[in-house]
């Protein structure tokens, strides 16, 4: 719903930063009303722990409404109660293909309107445990889901749902699929990494059995009409 984005970062003395935030505040708004008609978000980073610096990001007119939450859960043997839509089929992979690798890089950066490149995927590839698991459907990809391990711990890494498949199930199948996954691989606990602000990952983590465990990033934000 805001596809113009503009990051706001500094790093400085304590007395510089109010002026550098200003300063840096006052040029993304000029960039975000450069192109009209196009909604747009400027945000920034706060550490969870830094009140001074959410402070002046406040009195900017920042609203800290928004946030990298990592959420958790122990994983359990069980059935999957979810039910596999009609006509769909699963499927696992590891992105071995090249072709494979280049769509799924297309998707991925225009999902969430980054530039990744086969360099970062080879990089993801070669995390422990990784894997792709997809729900194919007669008329090609209905979902996928990427994971992999960090320090013996399950991680939902990335999930995408097509958009005529979106609210049908197909991610939350895919939750219950990498939680088999995980325990076939001797793993008792995951974690799903969600911004708070996408209410839909953040309700697909918390239909899963995920519950918030620690805020890691703060992204107050100034939305542009």
């Amino acid at each position: 719903e805001r596809p113009h984005q503009i990051l706001v970062r500094a790093s400085c003395e304590g007395a510089a930063e109010d002026a550098l935030l200003g300063a840096a505040t006052t040029r993304a708004l000029v960039m975000a009303r450069q192109k009209p008609g196009v909604p747009a978000l400027v945000y920034a980073e706060c550490a969870p722990g830094d009140e001074a610096r959410m402070d002046a990001l406040m009195a900017l007119g920042y609203r800290d409404e928004d946030g990298l939450v990592r959420t958790a859960r122990a994983l359990r043997h069980g059935p999957i109660y979810r039910r596999l839509p009609q006509g769909c089929t699963i499927v696992r992979d590891y992105l071995a293909d090249e072709n494979e690798g280049k769509f799924f890089l297309e998707r991925y950066n225009a999902m969430f309107g980054r530039s990744r490149d086969m360099a970062w995927l080879k990089g993801l590839k070669r995390l422990p445990d990784f894997a792709r698991l997809l729900m194919i459907s007669p008329t090609g990809l209905a979902g996928e889901m990427v994971v992999w391990s960090e320090e013996g711990r399950g991680v939902i890494g990335i999930a995408l749902t097509s958009p005529a498949w979106q609210r049908k199930g197909v991610a939350s199948y895919l939750m219950d699929l990498a939680r088999l996954y995980f325990l076939d691989r001797g793993l008792s606990e995951a974690y799903f990494d969600v911004r708070t602000r996408l209410t839909a990952a953040a309700r697909l983590a918390a239909t899963s059995g995920f519950r918030p465990a620690e805020m890691l990033m703060r992204y107050p934000a100034i939305e542009v009409q």
